[in-house]
């Protein structure tokens, strides 16, 4: 464990094996830092950080700092975890969550570029990353391997499904599909396939998923051709399977191309 001598450690903070924490760093009462995690000079880390194994947290990123919220109580014990080989780049914040007991969660190594935002009561699954000063609202939850350009907004309440490719200066206010490219304000243009090429699906998913996002965006109605894709038995893969399964919610607001509306 090395420990500079200016770091502010709290008495009841946890700190594991091959630690490093840099000059200037605080880290507050409670907090528990995995094995091998690296933190940066000037980093603060305050009550309720959870620090997963082999972690970096650079240089005026703030973890598990209070909700954005007007009537958020300080005194309630909420958490913010971060998984094991996470990366968070300098000046970016995550909020911890709003309710007793809960957390603000990124998932394992994910990439989390200068700037970026995690707001309280977010999920953020594995293999994730966001470019700099993209912004979640509270209570957004993306699914593994989504790749969030820069400058990118989330509103508070949405799902952006796996494998999506969100480009630079998106506004996003519904829920974003498994697989496809956002762009603008609430627009989309097809699947991306270079991400599921990349991810090793054959040739035959990423043809299927092509298909039935046609299918779903034939009208505007999506959630209602989805799910009789799905009650047609229309997918064949495991891929096509998860595209459509994310149409099941009711009562959300999802993705539809200005092109399907027109």
């Amino acid at each position: 464990m090395k420990i500079h001598p200016t770091a502010v450690i709290a008495e009841t903070a946890k700190i594991g094996e091959n630690v490093e924490i840099g000059p200037y760093a605080i880290v507050e009462d409670g907090v528990i830092i995995g094995d091998g995690s690296k933190i940066e000079p000037h980093a603060r880390l305050c009550r309720g950080a959870r620090i997963g194994k082999n972690c970096r947290i650079c240089s005026f990123t703030t973890i598990s700092g209070d909700p954005q919220d007007l009537v958020f109580d300080t005194s309630v014990e909420s958490y913010a975890e971060i998984g094991d080989g996470t990366v968070i780049r300098e000046n970016s914040t995550i909020h911890r969550a709003s309710f007793p007991g809960k957390a603000t969660v990124v998932g394992k190594n994910c990439f989390l570029m200068s700037g970026a935002h995690i707001g309280h009561d977010c999920v953020l699954a594995d293999n994730i990353i966001m470019a700099n000063y993209a912004a979640a609202a509270g209570h957004v939850h993306i699914d593994s391997n989504v790749f969030v350009s820069g400058g990118v907004m989330l509103h508070q309440f949405v799902r952006v499904g796996e494998g999506a490719m969100l480009s630079g200066n998106s506004a996003i206010s519904k829920d974003v599909p498994p697989f496809v490219n956002t762009f603008d304000r609430n627009n989309m243009a097809g699947i991306n396939v270079i991400g599921m090429t990349r991810r090793k699906f054959s040739r035959g998913e990423i043809s299927e998923v092509k298909a039935l996002y046609a299918k779903v965006y034939a009208t505007p109605s999506a959630r209602k051709n989805a799910l009789e894709l799905i009650q047609n038995g229309e997918a064949k893969t495991e891929a096509g399977a998860r595209f459509l399964k994310f149409f099941e919610l009711e009562g959300r607001h999802y993705l539809i191309p200005k092109d399907c509306e027109q």
